[in-house]
């Protein structure tokens, strides 16, 4: 039972680490996508009349909050990952010696 544990906790910070990974992949990806949806329902609550200018100021901060979010989670799951494969390679270099 003591070894299930220690390899469900081993491969789930793995698994979670993918997991974040993917999420700030997709957020980048979509983030105009996000960030034009985002600005055109906040159009709407508002009224749905804006000037141009005020638009498009929205619009491109929506965007960019899109972005940054997805970067930062993209960064912490790479380091995230990398601080796992780094404990896991060492583990195994221990294993054999």
């Amino acid at each position: 039972m003591d070894e299930i544990m220690k390899s469900i906790k081993k491969y789930g910070f793995a698994i979670f680490t993918i997991i974040i990974i993917a999420i700030g992949f997709l957020t980048i990806i979509n983030g105009v996508e996000n960030g034009v949806d985002s600005a055109n329902e906040y159009l709407t609550s508002m009224g749905g009349s804006m000037d141009t200018d005020s638009f498009l100021v929205i619009m491109k901060g929506y965007i960019l909050s899109n972005f940054i979010f997805g970067g930062i989670l993209l960064l912490v799951g790479l380091s995230f990952f990398c601080m796992y494969l780094y404990k896991f390679l060492k583990e195994m270099d221990l294993g054999d010696e």
